[in-house]
C-alpha cells in the first residue's frame, strides 16, 4: 500500500508526462526571446489562428494643417474679419456680394381695393424707409450675412404707449349694495377708430434697426420647432456706462436715457437680456443665417471653405517675407588674389570708407573683386502656388477674376455672370421676404392699413419691395430688347429709365414742368411750323417771288386768278 507521499510524487510525474505530450508549460514561465517569436516565412500557415498588422489611420480632422485652423466660432469670426481687411481677393469678393444685389431698392404701390389705403400705406413706409436709412441697413445686413454667415437684426420700437383712455372710458356709478360711488373701465364702441387715429398721429414705425455683434448673442434652438431662445450678453462698455450713470455722471446718464429701458433694467439686474422674436409684440430680433439645412445650428460664411487656402497663402507670404528680411542688407564678398595681411587690412579700411561716403574711390595696384549677394537669388518661386490658390479662391468665393478686376467683356464671361445673377436673384427673394413680412407688415397692421375680403379675412396692405436690374449683363443688348418691348406696348418707360439710372418719378415731374415752355422738346417743332406758315403767307401776299426770280434771271408770270363760278 502506497503512502500519501508516494501518491503525490506519482501524480506529479503523470502531470509532467501529459504536459510534455501536449506541449503545455507548467510552473514558472520561461523567458522568451523576442527574436524567436518572429516567423521565418512571410506568411506562416498556422491552423486556427489569424494575424493582423496595424495600418495607418487617416482623418482630415486630425491632420496638422486642420488643427492649425480656428476651431471655436469666435476665433473663426476673427479670422474672417482679418482676411476681409487684409486679403484683396476676400475683401473685394465680399463687397461685390454685398453691393451688387442692392444696387437700388424701391417700394412699389400695394394692391388694394381701396386706393386711399394703398396710397397711405406706401407713403408711410416710404417715409419710414427714408428716415431709417433702409438701404444702408440692408448693406450692413448683407455684409455680415456673407462675411460671418449669420446676422442678428434688432428692430427697436421706442414709440410712446397708447393711453388707456383711447380704448377705455371711465364709468362712475353708484354701487347697489353699498350705495357708494364706484369707477370702472368700459371699452369704447369706437375704440378701433380712435386707436387708428392715435397711431397715425403718434406711431412712426421702428425707431432703429441695428445689427447686433454675434459674439454677444447666446442662442438656443430646439428640435420640432422653429422657435429660438435668444439672449444678448451685455458687453463691459455698456455695463460701465450704466454704472457711471448710476454714480451720477451726467454724460453717462444722457447715454443711458437713449437706451431701451428693458435693456438697462436687465443689465442692472446682472443677467443677460432676453430678446423678443415676435415682430407683432414690439421690439424684436430677427435671425438670418446662411445655411442649406434646417437642422444646422448656425450659418456658414463664404470664407469657411477658403480658410485652409488663406492660411496656406499667409504661410507662403510669411516665408517669403522672412527670407527678404534676412537678406535686406546684402552680403559683400571682397577678395584679392595673393594679398598680404597688410593689404587685406588696407582693403577693409577703404571698403568701410567707401560705404560711408558714396563718392569715395578705392584705389589698388592689384585686381580687386567685389560681389554682393542679396535676396534675389534666395526668394522662393511661388508663381505656380499662387496661380493654383487664386483659382481655388475664385471657386470658393463664387466670383471670377474678371468680375474682381473688371478687365473683361460680357461675352467672355456670359455663363459665369448668369450663374452669379441667379444667385443674386435668390438673395433678393430672401431679403424681400425679410423686409416685407418682418419689418413692413407689423407697422402697416398697427397703422390700420387692413382690408377685409368677402368672407371676413383680414389682409394687411403692405408695399412690395423691389430692386432695379442687376448690372451684370451687356447694357446695349438689354436696352435694345427693352426698347423693342416698349415700342410694342409691352413694357413701361420707367423700366428703361431705371436701366439708364434715371429716376422715373423725377423725370415725369420735370416733363410736366417743361410742358408748353421754351424747354419743351417739341418747342422747336412749333417754331418750325410757325415759320412755315409765315413764309407761306409772305409768299402769297407779297412780291417776294418776283424779286427772287428777277435776282436769279428768270421770267416769273403771276398765275391768273380764276373768276368766281368758272372752272
Amino acid at each position: 500500500m502506497r503512502t500519501s507521499k508516494q501518491a503525490q510524487d506519482a501524480d506529479a510525474k503523470e502531470v509532467r508526462k501529459i504536459s510534455k505530450r501536449a506541449n503545455v508549460q507548467t510552473g514558472r514561465p520561461r523567458r522568451v526571446i523576442l527574436s524567436a517569436m518572429r516567423s521565418k516565412v512571410a506568411f506562416p500557415s498556422t491552423g486556427g489562428t489569424s494575424s493582423a498588422t496595424a495600418g495607418n489611420f487617416y482623418s482630415p480632422e486630425l491632420s496638422t494643417d486642420f488643427l492649425e485652423l480656428p476651431q471655436s466660432a469666435d476665433e473663426k469670426r476673427n479670422y474672417y474679419r482679418f482676411f476681409y481687411a487684409a486679403d484683396p481677393f476676400v475683401g473685394q469678393a465680399v463687397d461685390l456680394h454685398t453691393e451688387l444685389p442692392l444696387s437700388k431698392i424701391r417700394l412699389s404701390q400695394p394692391k388694394a381695393k381701396n386706393k386711399d389705403i394703398a396710397d397711405a400705406s406706401l407713403a408711410f413706409c416710404t417715409a419710414w424707409a427714408k428716415k431709417i436709412g433702409l438701404l444702408h441697413r440692408m448693406i450692413e445686413i448683407v455684409h455680415d450675412y456673407n462675411l460671418l454667415g449669420e446676422v442678428f437684426v434688432f428692430c427697436e420700437d421706442d414709440s410712446p404707449d397708447m393711453p388707456d383712455d383711447i380704448e377705455y372710458e371711465m364709468i362712475r356709478e353708484i354701487d347697489e349694495e353699498s350705495g357708494h360711488p364706484v369707477e370702472r373701465q368700459q371699452q369704447r364702441t369706437d375704440w378701433v377708430e380712435r386707436a387708428s387715429r392715435w397711431l397715425q398721429k403718434n406711431y412712426k414705425g421702428w425707431t432703429a434697426i441695428r445689427v447686433l455683434p454675434p459674439e454677444q448673442i447666446h442662442m438656443e434652438g430646439f428640435p420640432f420647432t422653429d422657435q429660438k431662445l435668444i439672449e444678448l450678453i451685455p458687453d463691459s462698455k455698456t455695463k460701465d456706462v450704466i454704472s457711471r450713470a448710476d454714480s451720477g455722471d451726467p454724460h453717462a446718464g444722457r447715454v443711458v436715457q437713449s437706451m431701451p429701458a428693458e435693456v438697462v433694467a436687465s443689465i442692472r439686474g446682472g443677467g443677460n437680456i432676453p430678446l423678443n422674436t415676435d415682430p407683432d409684440a414690439g421690439s424684436f430680433v430677427y435671425y438670418m443665417a446662411r445655411k442649406k439645412s434646417q437642422y444646422e445650428p448656425r450659418g456658414h460664411s463664404i470664407l469657411e471653405r477658403c480658410l485652409r487656402i488663406l492660411v496656406y497663402r499667409d504661410k507662403l507670404r510669411q516665408a517669403q517675407t522672412s527670407i527678404a528680411s534676412r537678406h535686406m542688407t546684402p552680403i559683400r564678398l571682397i577678395w584679392a588674389e595673393d594679398a598680404s595681411a597688410g593689404d587685406v587690412d588696407a582693403i577693409r579700411e577703404q571698403v568701410e570708407l567707401a560705404l560711408q561716403d558714396p563718392d569715395y574711390s578705392i584705389v589698388t595696384n592689384f585686381q580687386l573683386n567685389w560681389e554682393e549677394m542679396g535676396s534675389q537669388q534666395r526668394l522662393l518661386e511661388l508663381s505656380g502656388e499662387y496661380e493654383m490658390t487664386d483659382r481655388q479662391l475664385y471657386a470658393g468665393l463664387g466670383v471670377t477674376e474678371s468680375l474682381l478686376s473688371g478687365e473683361s467683356s460680357y461675352s467672355g464671361d456670359r455663363i459665369n455672370l448668369e450663374v452669379i445673377n441667379t444667385r443674386y436673384m435668390l438673395l433678393r427673394e430672401i431679403l424681400q421676404d425679410m423686409i416685407e413680412d418682418n419689418f413692413l407688415r407689423p407697422m402697416c397692421r398697427r397703422m390700420g392699413f387692413i382690408e377685409k375680403d368677402d368672407v371676413g379675412n383680414e389682409t394687411v396692405i403692405v408695399p412690395s419691395l423691389s430692386f432695379t436690374r442687376l448690372a451684370l449683363r451687356d447694357n446695349a443688348d438689354t436696352f435694345d430688347a427693352l426698347f423693342n418691348l416698349y415700342q410694342k406696348g409691352s413694357l413701361d418707360v420707367d423700366t428703361i429709365l431705371e436701366l439708364l439710372n434715371i429716376d422715373p418719378h423725377t423725370t415725369s415731374e420735370k416733363l410736366k414742368r417743361d410742358m408748353f415752355t421754351v424747354t419743351d422738346s417739341k418747342f422747336n417743332d412749333v417754331l418750325g411750323a410757325i415759320y412755315s406758315e409765315a413764309g407761306r403767307a409772305l409768299a402769297e401776299n407779297s412780291n417776294v417771288v418776283s424779286k427772287i426770280a428777277k435776282n436769279i434771271g428768270l421770267d416769273y408770270k403771276k398765275p391768273e386768278e380764276k373768276e368766281e363760278g368758272r372752272f
